[in-house]
């Protein structure tokens, strides 16, 4: 019977590579910074997709009553994203704000 050996956590190795890099903050802050900005132009873009949806609705250039729905869905899970990451990003400054140096 042949036992595999124990591989090294792959992680690991990339963290500490990370840590040796200088530009890795100013890369983590446009990372971060374009996280947000995404969250914030999908529910913008889907934003303006239902009221065009609703205007042509109104005005009876479309009766498409089905892609109305669909687009309000996603303006509002678009929505409901950049709630949460407020939340979480919220929750992650306060508990870095607790913590005892």
């Amino acid at each position: 019977m042949f036992i595999e050996p124990i591989q090294p956590i792959k992680g690991i190795n990339q963290i500490a590579e990370l840590s040796k890099n200088e530009n890795t903050v100013e890369k983590g802050n446009g990372l971060f910074k374009s996280i947000f900005d995404n969250a914030i132009n999908d529910y913008i873009s889907a934003e303006k997709q239902v009221d065009e949806d609703i205007y042509k609705l109104s005005t009876g250039e479309s009766d498409d009553v089905h892609n109305l729905m669909i687009n309000t869905q996603k303006a509002e899970l678009s929505l409901d994203l950049m709630i949460q990451l407020r939340n979480k990003t919220l929750d992650a400054y306060n508990e870095i704000m607790r913590m005892n140096l």
